[in-house]
């Protein structure tokens, strides 16, 4: 229980380190190349096989893990625009409401059944998700700007759905006992795309260097890290039945809390009927029925 309570926390940590980059003007870019060094670093210190990292060719693991590194990298750049855009509680709530894609996944080319309690928690969720990301105020923002703020949740649940896909591939093609090396190295390779990111900005002069963004990565890092080490921990000790509604719905619910005490964020009736929806709809997906 311990490891799905401290999942919980540090996943919300991560919405809110990221939403604090913004209050401090730290670069995002750059903030988030040091999260997945730092990331790296603590994977390969804690790795208790280290021949994975002389050779990770070998693993079974290696070609998937390339494509998910940049995955991830693509999916916290989204992330960390929407929590400064959206808010912490839309941007997480998209995010955990797209449970809907691995489980449309399963019954699609996994040939698994879809129950009718998850049928309608599906359509519950595509409305949880449409009140959420349609119930801002407009007065406040127009045109291109809130255009963006609707259209980064949306791009969060696709992305973080089929995120959720290659990580469940590559744990089933992780034929070890020791995930460690195997995460590590997925930050490794974010961390080389963000290298890239970082070295076109600071060339197109979009941008300056930030010794600021490297501390708010050093922090991101090290949450993120213990946050995706905890998620794996805890689904070794619970069905998934029982661990992703738990998981789900703790997020949204602490985000939503931490979202309106350090942050003051103010949200309509329609984010609140989408939060209560989508806390329904989760429940309901994970039913056998």
């Amino acid at each position: 229980m311990i490891y799905l309570i401290l999942a919980i926390v540090l996943s919300t940590a991560v919405f809110v380190v990221m939403r604090i980059f913004g209050r401090f003007n730290l670069d995002n870019h750059q903030a988030l190349t040091w999260n997945y060094a730092t990331s790296a670093c603590i994977g390969f210190a804690m790795s208790v096989s280290k021949d994975t990292w002389v050779s990770p060719t070998t693993q079974p693991w290696f070609s998937l893990t390339l494509l998910l590194g940049f995955w991830f990298i693509l999916t916290y750049v989204l992330i960390v625009e929407s929590s400064q855009r959206s808010g912490v509680t839309i941007t997480s709530l998209s995010s955990k409401l797209s449970v809907v894609i691995p489980t449309l996944f399963g019954i699609l080319f996994l040939k698994e059944t879809l129950g009718l309690m998850a049928g309608i928690g599906i359509v519950l969720a595509l409305v949880a998700l449409f009140l959420v990301v349609g119930g801002k105020d407009k007065g406040k923002t127009k045109g291109e700007k809130r255009t963006l703020i609707l259209l980064l949740p949306i791009f969060i649940f696709f992305s973080t759905g089929v995120g959720d896909i290659m990580m469940k591939m590559t744990e089933q093609k992780n034929t070890s006992g020791d995930m460690i090396p195997m995460i590590a190295f997925i930050y490794f390779i974010s961390f080389l795309f963000g290298v890239i990111l970082v070295a076109y900005d600071l060339i197109k002069k979009k941008s300056k260097w930030q010794w600021k963004s490297a501390l708010g990565g050093l922090a991101l890092g090290t949450v993120n890290f213990f946050s995706t080490c905890c998620i794996y921990q805890a689904m070794r000790v619970f069905d998934n039945v029982v661990m992703f509604p738990v998981y789900n719905i703790g997020v949204v619910c602490l985000s939503a809390l931490v979202g309106w005490l350090m942050f003051k964020e103010k949200l309509t009736w329609k984010n609140y009927l989408g939060l209560v929806i989508a806390i329904i709809a989760v429940i309901l997906i994970t039913v056998k029925l």
